[in-house]
């Protein structure tokens, strides 16, 4: 990952996290453990929304954990059609030695996080929410 004294490389890959109406661009050299991706993105996430994350479903926001092991990620199924849900990314070991580069993971990619306690077993496809836009509404059909 890019520390503030470092300049971001040519190489590295900008990854779009996603939770709710939320994304998160984070750039990370492929070789980068999931370890050092999950702690800057749960920096980035307790500055920006210390009050925890909200979402259309729920009153009350979600809070943000204290430990990377609670969080899981996931890919698309279908990178071209999100809405067909997530295939979980074995990370849950902390991601020591997962990378980008070892789980095939390429510039652009978008990475669905969810927060879990007490290594929970839940189907990967509820277990991420991410809202999409309507675009009928943002655009509809003119006559």
């Amino acid at each position: 990952m890019a520390r503030d004294d470092d300049e971001i490389q040519a190489t590295a890959l900008t990854l779009h996290f996603k939770y709710s109406k939320y994304t998160v661009l984070l750039f990370a050299e492929p070789l980068t453990p999931f370890s050092t991706i999950k702690t800057n993105l749960l920096t980035i996430l307790k500055e920006r929304y210390p009050d925890g994350l909200s979402r259309s479903d729920s009153p009350s926001p979600t809070k943000i954990p204290d430990s990377i092991l609670d969080i899981v990620l996931g890919v698309p199924i279908d990178p071209y059609e999100l809405s067909k849900g997530w295939d979980e990314l074995d990370t849950r070991g902390g991601g020591m030695v997962e990378t980008p580069r070892t789980l095939g993971l390429k510039d652009g990619t978008k990475i669905a996080f969810a927060f879990v306690e007490n290594d929970e077993d839940k189907e990967a496809k509820e277990l991420f929410y991410v809202e999409y836009p309507d675009l009928d509404a943002l655009y509809p059909e003119e006559g």
